[in-house]
């Protein structure tokens, strides 16, 4: 546009000489023919004349030229205008340093009002825009910008973030170039600049799900508008089989297992119609041909006019839980390691067998079986070996039970449980019973050992003793306790006393209770005596009940409800407490017993704090630890054989005396008693009770006395009732005797006068 000016002015101005010059001769040949005439010179002035008149035209030819033109100045104004709109419209700031002015920097409003400022607000210095950097960019980006302005040539580029009124940082993109004069030196550096937070989180936002895409272990597949495939990620191709070069271009449909009908696809696109989105399990096939059970989620992706623009499947190979499935199946029904049912089934058929027999009007039985003293082949011959035992067993009961009328089931540990439809009197009831016992008695060789064990029987009738699943179960197992307590090896048929017992047990609970709290409990002393001389040297402690309705209540009676209700350590540790109490009292009076012996349960031997509460009962008492003496059950210390022995050492280097009491029957090794850091077994009563004549009683008597002596430790009968048994036990030297013979268990007071009779003697 310039050039085509420069141009017209040239044409105007050689065009103004012409026809200026051309006029001038016209003139002077004029005047010339007409001075001719006269004989009069005017030559000169004709000239001076011609050269006035060309400086006119031509000031007419330049001023015409030059004189503005409004169509084209609002013209320019137009383009200035749009140039402005565009610049707003696309949220454009427009910077431009005049590099003439050293830091004087223009900013438009559009480029203040991105980061919240006015134009007043923001500054217009070098100085307000480097202070509104992110400081850690301040000194790079400006020595990037005077770089350029240096060196550059092209456009300039750069992405940094300023502040913005609120305190936020934005993302600005800033873009422009240098404007120089003719000898290249630079004067301007103008651009534009835009505000790309939203655009920079976008982007991070891809390449977040990018990576999700590329790394999740669910399989992606993405199909275009037309149902064709355009992308898949690593986990497609690993679980199908499938290359993305095998795939993309071609449809979905190649992975057709031709498991689903035609309404299943039907289904599967109505929902992605109405919905946008289809969940379920689908049977696809790998590249090999395999069946390939998938849970996939498809999902429609529509542009901004509402068209699908893609389909998105994500898919997760459910193979290996099809495979496994069945297994589980089997594992929520049967126990895996006997294959009978478990707990589950068993009340699955238990209901289904219930209302069977309400219906029909007959009576059926439930027989709860519980292996008598399991725990120890495990403790002592491992699990396998008890694993094992428990396979034998279930082999048995299936062989001498009606498996079309009966059902056998494991229900946990060493428990069966057998629910028989045609057993429906009690004496039918027995015959099973006993046969189940008999079957449990016969000898077991596992791994080159015969192995003998014993069960316990309870028996339910029902619906004649129970109307649910429930109560079958609790019934049967109040029965089994009766059979238990019975002795074990036998079967008990549950009855309505048995229901009145555990509701006057619970009642017993409360009232024991109450007791220990109210003092309602007292403390009764057992002499014990040296067998060689008769002399008495120490007393065994043991609790009573002083009922206010019954009196006194029997151990036997209130101790195993207490330990079900888990009163029982808070019984041992008032014993321990009002024992140490009463050996101070006679201590005090000189009274110089050796011992006192107070019993643990196997609740208070299994806690850790034992020895502390030990050695603080001491210490409140003011009795040394060498007159205690703690006994503790051998079935107790096989319990947890680690923490007894553990517990046991903590309490002997306190230095009380420890004593394992009914010795014999806790079925413990000779390695374990060697280990344990006792002083004194105490024979059980069971042993003495036949004594002299049994002969078997006797062997095991003198054996305990023989390993007693052998190892160390003393020895103590209990359960002393007659002159024969006591005198066969001082032949054999025994060390210590304590029973009815010596005397009754009796209150403190009574206790300290039969102490003074025996040291007021000669």
């Amino acid at each position: 546009m310039q050039y085509k000016r420069s141009l017209l002015k040239y044409i105007l101005v050689y065009a103004a000489l012409v026809l200026s010059g051309f006029l001038g001769y016209s003139i002077c040949f004029t005047l010339a023919t007409h001075n001719a005439q006269q004989n009069t010179a005017v030559l000169p002035s004709n000239w001076l004349l011609l050269a006035g008149l060309s400086i006119v035209y031509w000031f007419v030819a330049w001023r015409s030229y030059n004189k503005p033109q409004p169509k084209a100045q609002a013209d320019a104004q137009a383009d200035l205008e749009r140039l402005k709109l565009a610049l707003i419209v696309a949220n454009q700031g427009l910077w431009d340093w005049d590099l003439t002015k050293q830091y004087d920097i223009y900013f438009s409003s559009t480029y203040c009002n991105n980061l919240g400022y006015s134009q007043a607000e923001f500054g217009s210095s070098l100085q307000d825009w480097k202070n509104r950097l992110l400081p850690e960019e301040r000194e790079l980006l400006l020595s990037n910008a005077m770089r350029f302005m240096h060196e550059g040539d092209g456009d300039y580029d750069s992405t940094y973030r300023m502040q913005h009124k609120n305190g936020s940082y934005r993302w600005i993109r800033s873009r422009g170039s240098l404007i120089k004069d003719a000898t290249g030196t630079p004067i301007r550096f103008i651009g534009i600049a835009h505000d790309i937070t939203e655009q920079r989180g976008t982007e991070e936002r891809l390449k977040q799900a990018r990576a999700v895409f590329e790394s999740t272990h669910e399989g992606v597949l993405i199909t275009d508008s037309k149902n064709t495939i355009v992308h898949i990620n690593p986990a497609f191709s690993h679980i199908t089989g499938y290359t993305a070069e095998e795939v993309l271009g071609k449809t979905p449909s190649m992975f057709k297992s031709g498991r689903h009908s035609r309404d299943f696809y039907k289904a599967l696109w109505n929902s992605l119609k109405t919905t946008d989105e289809w969940s379920g399990e689908i049977w696809n096939r790998r590249k090999s041909g395999e069946i390939l059970p998938q849970y996939q989620t498809i999902r429609l992706i529509r542009d901004e006019n509402g068209l699908v623009s893609h389909n998105v499947a994500v898919f997760s190979d459910i193979s290996l839980l099809k495979d496994s499935q069945s297994e589980l199946n089997y594992l929520a029904h049967y126990d895996p390691l006997t294959g009978l049912a478990n707990r589950t089934q068993l009340y699955e058929r238990l209901n289904i067998t219930l209302q069977t027999l309400t219906n029909e009007g007959k009576n059926g039985s439930a027989f709860l079986i519980d292996l008598d003293h399991f725990k120890s082949i495990n403790e002592s011959l491992g699990h396998s070996v008890g694993d094992q035992v428990l396979q034998a067993i279930a082999e048995r009961i299936n062989a001498i039970i009606d498996q079309k009328h009966c059902t056998l089931s494991r229900i946990g540990g060493d428990e069966f449980v057998v629910i028989c439809q045609d057993t429906g009197t009690p004496a039918e009831a027995a015959l099973v019973a006993q046969a189940l016992i008999k079957a449990s008695k016969q000898p077991f060789i596992i791994e080159n050992k015969e192995l003998f064990i014993s069960a316990s029987v309870g028996i339910c009738l029902f619906p004649r003793s129970a109307k649910s699943v429930e109560d079958i179960m609790r019934n049967a197992d109040s029965a089994l306790s009766k059979a238990k307590a019975s002795g074990r090896d036998t079967f008990a048929f549950y009855s309505s006393e048995m229901t009145e017992q555990a509701f006057q047990r619970i009642s017993i609970g409360s009232e024991l209770r109450a007791a220990l709290e109210t003092q309602g409990l007292m403390l009764y002393y057992q002499p014990v005596y040296a067998m060689g001389g008769l002399t008495l040297v120490g007393c065994e402690a043991l609790v009573r009940w002083n009922h206010p309705e019954r009196g006194l209540v029997s151990p036997g009676e209130f101790i195993p409800i207490a330990e079900e209700i888990g009163l029982i350590s808070a019984i041992d540790e008032w014993v321990l407490q009002r024992a140490c109490e009463q050996m101070h009292q006679w201590q005090k009076q000189s009274i110089q017993l050796g011992f006192v012996a107070v019993n643990l349960s196997s609740r208070s031997l299994s806690k850790k704090e034992l020895a502390t509460t030990v050695a603080d009962t001491l210490k409140r008492s003011g009795v040394k630890p060498q007159y205690l003496e703690l006994e503790v059950t051998e079935s107790a210390v096989m319990e947890d054989p680690d923490r007894a022995d553990a517990t046991l050492k903590e309490l002997r280097a306190l230095g009380v005396r420890l004593a394992i009491d009914d010795f014999g029957t806790g079925y413990s090794s000779l390695s374990r008693l060697k280990s344990l850091p006792v002083h004194k077994l105490k024979i059980d009563q069971s042993f003495i009770r036949n004594l002299p004549s049994d002969s078997e009683d006797s062997a095991i008597v003198r054996a305990i006395l023989m390993l007693g002596k052998s190892i160390g430790l003393e020895v103590q009968a209990e359960g002393i009732e007659t002159a024969e048994q006591m005198h066969f036990l001082q032949e054999l030297d025994c060390p210590l005797g304590q029973g009815y013979w010596f005397g009754r268990p009796m209150p403190a007071h009574d206790f300290s006068k039969l102490i003074n009779s025996n040291f007021q003697q000669p």
